[in-house]
This record gives structure tokens, C-alpha cells and sequence, in this order.
């Protein structure tokens, strides 16, 4: 076997590899004695057919299956005799095998950027974490949020008006001129005042209404309404009042916090469960910030081609990621007629940048020597099972089953090499405010 390798870029090679005729005819002999002891063909008992015969029906498939065979056997070792990587699924060209002929095949491939890194570049990096910590208020304010899920609705017993934090049932119907909103009406709706479960000019027409009143509003709608039925008109609701009710909360006690959930004996356990919740909340947000910073200096640092199909392939992720979101938020992006090759375009930038950070990523792992091993590969299994609420080994299998392990490999190796550029930096405490405005102005420029 020949190996010959082409330079076509920096980070792009060809590799051509010649194969013996012998070992050809190899694997077509091979080939073809295997069809013959399987093969039925009117007029011949089985293994009898002459090798003639066998070509005229199955030669395309066996000529399809030598080049498929010889590609598998030769590729791998011709990588490992040239010492080649590629970092994403490379391309293959070849002719039709022929008997007593040698067989070329080329393969183009993208292979990493060879750069130098000085280590000086990474350590030390200044950062800025958001001042985040979970306080008193914010339990109680979420404690707040759960009691008022808990509220049941009671008649208003008090003859008076309507006010801020009623509930009022009514019936409406809308229009636009003369003429009624498609699907604008309804009946027995509740509308809790105060928390803008309705538009502004509703409520405040609500307010001080009684049982048995009638009122209008009228709602300008501007050009960017979800509905374009009203989309930049002005409609005008007719309400009629049916009911007032009032919320009655429960007792912020233990029994409260077993109605909640049976897992929380007590009201102390419920509080410690917000507290720990928002804590990790935060310490999520903390990650996050520092991560995207390192990544955004990473990208600076080190000077190279990028290669072109780890681009093509973060842009397709995005591109699919993008269109998750919308199926999630209850939109069809085929229907919406989304074009993925321009959705695409607008995504580069972005792809080149975090790929070139990525890669810059990967030589700081080769150089600080970080590496995942099983036991870093079953901690993170078992965080995950304890999440899903499954055992460990039902969660290896699905990793494996669906080839899910080189991915969950990558990810925990980025995240030990985050950790090594986490431990060198100066890292500054400042307000989460502050540093959501600077993000968002060296997004805008």
C-alpha cells in the first residue's frame, strides 16, 4: 500500500492511497466465492455457478462491496502510518475496483491548526463574576409565589367595588369598529387584578366596577401584535362584570409545606430546598458569565486557519438549536418557511468564533496535560441519573446505545480545562447589573 499526502492548506489535507492489484483480486475472489456458495440462480445448484455468470447479475454489488471493503481496511492504517487526525468526517473519492488493477482512493480532510501557544497568554486572565447570593427576600418572595399557586378563590363577601388583587369574572366580547374579533370572546373569564393578566386599559376599566356592570375599554395594538387581526388598530371590549372573588391564601406553616410537596416535612425543609435551589440557580449564572469570558479571550489568542468543516458543522447545530427553540415556543419553522442556508449565514460569525475558541481550548488541555477518566466519566453519569431519577447503569446504557459517550467525553474535558484557566485567573466580584450592560455593549460593537 502507498500513502501520499497533499498539502491543499493549512488545516486541509489530501491523502491519496494506492492499493496492490493483488490484494484487489484478493477481495474480489473473496467476494465473489462468498456470493457463489450463497447465490440461487435458475439452472446452476447452489456453489456451482461460474464466476462469469455470478458477474453478469451481482457485479455492480460486488464491485460496490470490494471498494467499500478495501476503503475500510486501508484508511485506518494509512492515518496511522502518516500520522493524521481528522477533525470532522473527511470526504472520499474513488473509481470502480477492476481485477488486475491497482485501486486509488483520495481522501480530503480537515485536519487541526498547528499553532504556538504561550501559556503566559491563558494564566492570569481577568474576569468578572456577577455578585450573586441568595437572600432572605428572595425565599420569601419565592415562598410568596407558591402560597399564591395554593390560593383558592372565594366569593367576595363585602359589598364594594372592585380593587386592586380581586379577582373579577366576566364576559367579553370585542370589536373592531362595528364588526366582532374572530375568536375575541369569552365567558367566565378570571382576571386577577394588578398582576397583568390583561391588558392596562382592561384592569383600569375593571377597577371600581361591581357585579352587574357594564364596561368598555379600548386597546391600541401596535404592528408588532402576535395577532395580526388587531395588529395596529384600535379594539374596543365589551365587559360585562358577573362576579368579584377574593384569594385566600394558606398559613405559611408545615402543613403548607406538605401541601406543597410530601417530600417537605416542614416549613424549615421547604425553605432550605428554595435557598439550595436558588444558590445552585446562581452558581449556574456565575459559570456561565465566567465561561463565556474565558472563551471570548481565547479566541484571541493564537494565530491560525480555521477549518472549514467544524464551521459548517457548529452552523448546523445552531441552526437546529434555533429551530428547537421555536418548536418549543409552539412554532413550525418549516411552516414558518425558514430558509437554513440564510439562517445559516447569519449564524458564521458566531461559529467561527466559538470554534476558533475551541480549538484554542483543546491545545491549553494538551498543554496544561488534562484528561477524562472513567471516573470523571461516571461521576458525571451519576449526577445525571440523580437528576432524572434513574440508576446510574440505565443511564450509561442510553449514553452508549445512542453513541452519546465521545460527546459527554468533550464536554467534561472543556469543562477540566475551564477549571485549570478558572484557578490562574483574577477573578473580580462586581454587580450582576453592571456586567450584563458591558456584555451587552461589546455584543452591539
Amino acid at each position: 500500500m502507498k500513502v501520499n499526502i497533499e498539502e491543499l492548506s493549512s488545516v486541509e489535507r489530501r491523502v491519496t492511497v494506492e492499493i496492490p492489484a493483488a490484494e484487489v483480486d484478493k477481495t474480489l475472489n473473496k467476494l465473489y466465492q462468498r456470493l457463489g456458495r450463497q447465490a440461487k440462480i435458475r439452472g446452476f445448484r447452489p456453489g456451482k455457478a461460474p464466476r462469469s455468470i455470478l458477474e453478469k447479475y451481482y457485479g455492480p454489488q460486488v464491485v460496490a462491496e470490494t471498494a467499500e471493503t478495501l476503503i475500510q481496511d486501508a484508511y485506518p492504517k494509512a492515518l496511522d502510518e502518516i500520522k493524521l487526525e481528522p477533525v470532522a468526517r473527511p470526504s472520499f473519492d474513488f473509481g470502480a475496483p477492476v481485477a488486475g488493477s491497482d485501486f486509488v482512493f483520495k481522501v480530503t480532510m480537515d485536519v487541526k491548526p498547528d499553532f504556538e501557544l504561550d501559556s503566559a497568554l491563558y494564566k492570569g486572565l481577568k474576569l468578572k463574576e456577577p455578585k450573586l447570593e441568595a437572600s432572605e427576600d428572595e425565599v420569601a418572595s419565592r415562598l410568596e409565589a407558591l402560597r399564591d399557586r395554593q390560593a383558592m378563590l372565594a366569593p367576595l363577601e363585602e359589598d364594594r367595588p372592585a380593587q386592586i388583587g380581586d379577582v373579577v369574572v366576566v364576559d367579553y366580547k370585542s370589536f373592531i369598529g362595528d364588526q366582532p374579533v374572530e375568536g375575541g370572546a369569552a365567558e367566565n373569564m378570571e382576571i386577577e387584578l394588578g398582576k397583568g393578566q390583561a391588558q392596562e386599559e382592561i384592569e383600569l376599566a375593571l377597577v371600581k366596577a361591581k357585579p352587574g356592570d357594564q364596561v368598555e375599554a379600548k386597546v391600541d395594538y401596535d404592528e408588532n401584535s402576535p395577532n395580526e387581526q388587531v395588529r395596529g388598530k384600535q379594539v374596543r371590549f365589551e365587559l360585562n362584570v358577573k362576579a368579584l372573588k377574593k384569594k385566600m391564601l394558606p398559613d405559611l406553616d408545615d402543613d403548607f409545606a406538605r401541601a406543597v410537596s410530601p417530600e417537605f416535612e416542614s416549613l424549615a425543609v421547604l425553605r432550605e430546598r428554595i435557598s439550595s435551589e436558588l444558590a445552585e440557580a446562581y452558581q449556574q449564572q456565575k459559570d456561565q458569565a465566567l465561561r463565556a469570558q474565558i472563551l471570548d479571550q481565547l479566541r484571541e489568542l493564537g494565530q491560525f486557519d480555521v477549518p472549514q468543516s467544524l464551521i459548517t458543522a457548529e452552523i448546523e447545530s445552531m441552526v437546529e438549536d434555533f429551530k428547537n427553540r421555536l418548536r418549543r415556543s409552539g412554532m413550525d419553522p418549516d411552516q414558518a418557511g425558514l430558509d437554513s442556508a440564510k439562517l445559516g449565514e447569519g449564524f458564521r460569525p458566531e461559529a467561527e468564533k466559538k470554534v476558533r475558541a475551541g480549538i484554542v481550548l483543546g491545545r491549553i488541555a494538551e498543554m496544561e496535560k488534562v484528561d477524562v477518566g472513567q471516573e470523571d466519566i461516571d461521576g458525571e453519569v451519576g449526577r445525571v441519573a440523580a437528576r432524572m431519577g434513574q440508576p446510574a447503569g440505565v443511564v450509561k446504557d442510553m449514553y452508549i446505545k445512542n453513541n452519546m459517550m465521545p460527546t459527554l467525553s468533550a464536554r467534561l474535558l472543556e469543562e477540566k480545562t475551564l477549571q485549570v484557566i478558572k484557578a490562574s485567573a483574577n477573578i473580580e466580584l462586581v454587580d450582576p447589573a453592571e456586567l450584563a450592560k458591558e456584555t451587552e455593549e461589546k455584543g452591539q460593537s
